[in-house]
């Protein structure tokens, strides 16, 4: 009798400190993953959203070592909170921060400012505790991200997921077929179109840095006029030199910046790219625009 007694107990006690965990690390398989993008010379957005019971968003911001990420969180469920994971970890690993724990960088409940200390893609998980997530209770939330302080000389040679090292050549991967990627005159979304680049484009890397909340590539193109611009990483993976005698893989002409393609719009308040775990970029906000792309014609 006694041993079932301890057992009782000890079975309370585990659902007591289970209510407590983040929901993401229990139900990993719920987590969607977006990528964040700031307006042209924007330092911040501002992006609604919901979730409902084990669901969870991953906010995807780059930036450097050095500057300052600021996250403030406002939902309808107080039960909603966010975790902030540096470079290479995300949910089930360490967080940086969590909004729901005062300290040297959570002055209040879901605020958080800190100086970063390293250069990539910063991960702002939101999820709602077990507790709420079990009843399938929903939360719609306001959740903005902002990025200050100056970054950094241009990297040389950067790796596909990060700002060191890396490979001497791109290959434009990801896009949706039929798309093409923006050859931009600078590190935003407000600078010219130079040209468009379809998928497996060989580009030459001439190094990378973090602005409007996205890391930016400098490449240059091959084969025929070499062609020099800034593209988004987000769509740029490891790649080798083109096959000899291959030309320039699309025609390139001038633009403004300001495109009529409806997908190449842009929103000052900032856009989220979505998907899932271990997908490449495919699915987007309805009425949202991916300034990066260029979309098949008609």
């Amino acid at each position: 009798m006694e041993r079932r007694i301890l057992s009782g107990r000890a079975m309370a006690l585990v659902l007591a400190l289970g209510a407590l965990l983040p929901v993401q690390a229990v139900v990993a398989q719920e987590i969607r993953t977006e990528q964040v993008r700031f307006g042209p010379g924007q330092s911040g957005a501002t992006i609604t959203g919901a979730i409902t019971g084990y669901e969870s968003v991953s906010y995807k911001v780059g930036a450097e070592a050095g500057q300052t990420m600021s996250v403030a969180l406002d939902a309808s469920n107080l039960a909603t909170y966010f975790n902030v994971y540096a470079p290479g970890s995300g949910p089930g690993d360490a967080a940086l921060a969590t909004g729901q724990l005062t300290g040297p960088m959570v002055p209040d409940i879901n605020r958080f400012s800190g100086a970063l200390p390293a250069s990539g893609d910063y991960t702002v998980n939101v999820f709602m505790m077990r507790s709420a997530a079990r009843r399938g209770e929903r939360s719609d939330y306001s959740l903005e991200i902002a990025v200050t302080g100056a970054t950094g000389p241009i990297v040389q040679g950067d790796f596909a997921d990060g700002l060191q090292g890396g490979p001497d050549y791109w290959a434009v991967a990801g896009l949706t077929p039929g798309d093409t990627l923006n050859l931009r005159a600078g590190p935003s979304t407000g600078h010219a179109v130079l040209g468009r680049l379809p998928e497996g484009t060989a580009l030459r890397n001439l190094g990378c840095r973090m602005a409007e909340g996205q890391r930016w590539c400098e490449v240059e193109t091959l084969g025929g006029a070499p062609r020099r611009g800034w593209v988004a990483g987000t769509y740029l993976a490891e790649g080798g030199p083109p096959a000899a005698g291959a030309g320039p893989a699309e025609p390139f002409t001038r633009g403004t910046g300001a495109i009529s393609h409806r997908r190449d719009g842009h929103r000052a308040r900032g856009t989220a790219e979505r998907r899932r775990c271990g997908q490449l970029p495919a699915q987007r906000r309805p009425g949202r625009a991916d300034p990066d792309i260029a979309p098949r014609a008609g």
